[in-house]
């Protein structure tokens, strides 16, 4: 008998539990993760059912704002080996990802699982990377990709670093624009600390501030990188929300040197929005684009955060994140290479009540 496919049901939890613990010696989801993947809005959990019996399960995620879904997990029952199950669950994960607007899917597995990676090879998945140390018992991971529409694969050169800290998304943007213009630079927690220090606002009682555009330019120069700045408003920026005189006193006084610095190193500074052409066009020149977004979209939060523009596929700019959602499962592989539709990139690219729209674009000095 063909298994049903369905979505999972609180009812399930159990089920799904004994077939975690029959499957995985570690690494294992427990009954209260089950339960909060079911109810997640950007998760979908299916169920193979032979015979009103769970013969096993897949889960989906989905990154806000993204062409990505990633294959969490998928386990077929000690008893329904055999049976094509797993097969079902993943052209299932597949459809599912699709039906979600989803160009590419995801996935890690452990290196010394031959059978699933055989399984992964035969349906076309593509390996893109190996993470070292990835599971609990200290096993490395091989990490799967598989085009699910446009039949264009999606590489990038360009690599990817995770920020350490809350506040550092700008500066870790441009170490990998550095690492990428300059193989022999090497990201790291300091570097991502000096440049914070060197591109940030202020750092009051409050809390670390963040960067802002003429400031990671500026930065971006003195690393060695040409830079160019298009920023949609005149005079001080994230000031909106900053009640404390003294504090805005000090932002204010910070970018105006930002800016003489810019200005002192030649560094352009366009004032009007930048459309999608411009950053397509950057990216067509072999340059990468420092971009402000709103992290609403993405990750729920009305806060500003840098992502870095490194690809246009012809529907999508491709991003790196550095942001990683540890907390809802992301491993980097959900932040990596992001391919965003133009529409939805250009509505998360821009941050407040104004509408507020930055971007550097990055290059090496005297490319174009």
């Amino acid at each position: 008998m063909p298994a049903e496919i369905r979505t999972a049901r609180a009812s399930d939890v159990d089920a799904l539990a004994a077939i975690e613990s029959a499957v995985f010696a570690g690494d294992r989801i427990s009954r209260r993760s089950f339960r909060k993947l079911i109810e997640r809005e950007t998760a979908e959990t299916l169920i193979a059912e032979i015979d009103g019996r769970v013969a096993g399960y897949t889960i989906v995620l989905f990154r806000k704002g993204s062409g990505v879904a990633r294959l969490y997990s998928l386990a077929t029952g000690p008893d329904f080996s055999g049976r094509g199950i797993g097969r079902a669950l993943l052209d299932a994960a597949e459809n599912t990802a699709f039906e979600h607007g989803r160009m590419l899917l995801r996935l890690e597995v452990r290196e010394d699982n031959q059978r699933a990676i055989a399984i992964y090879e035969k349906a076309s998945f593509r390996r893109i990377g190996r993470e070292a140390d990835y599971y609990e018992d200290g096993a490395p991971a091989l990490r799967f990709e598989k085009t699910l529409r446009g039949g264009t694969q999606v590489a990038t050169a360009v690599p990817f670093y995770e920020q350490t800290c809350d506040f550092t998304c700008g500066p870790c943007c441009l170490m990998m624009a550095m690492a990428h213009f300059d193989r022999g630079f090497v990201p790291d927690p300091v570097m991502e600390i000096r440049l914070w220090r060197e591109a940030t606002t202020v750092f009051m009682m409050s809390g670390p501030g963040g960067c802002e555009p003429f400031g990671l330019a500026v930065a971006a120069h003195e690393g060695g990188l040409a830079a160019e700045i298009l920023v949609s408003f005149h005079g001080a920026l994230f000031l909106q929300s900053v009640r404390s005189e003294e504090k805005r006193r000090v932002m204010e006084l910070a970018q105006v040197d930002f800016r003489r610095r810019a200005d002192s190193y030649g560094i352009p500074a366009n004032y009007r929005a930048f459309t999608i052409d411009d950053i397509r066009a950057a990216i067509a020149r072999g340059e990468l684009v420092l971009v402000l977004i709103s992290g609403f979209l993405m990750f729920g939060k009305k806060v500003p955060h840098w992502v870095l523009a490194i690809g246009d596929d012809g529907d999508h700019i491709l991003i790196h994140d550095p942001w990683v959602e540890d907390e809802r499962e992301e491993t980097q592989s959900d932040a990596a290479n992001i391919p965003v539709p133009y529409a939805i990139f250009m509505t998360m690219a821009q941050f407040g009540r104004d509408g507020l729209r930055a971007a550097i674009m990055l290059g090496k000095r005297g490319a174009r």
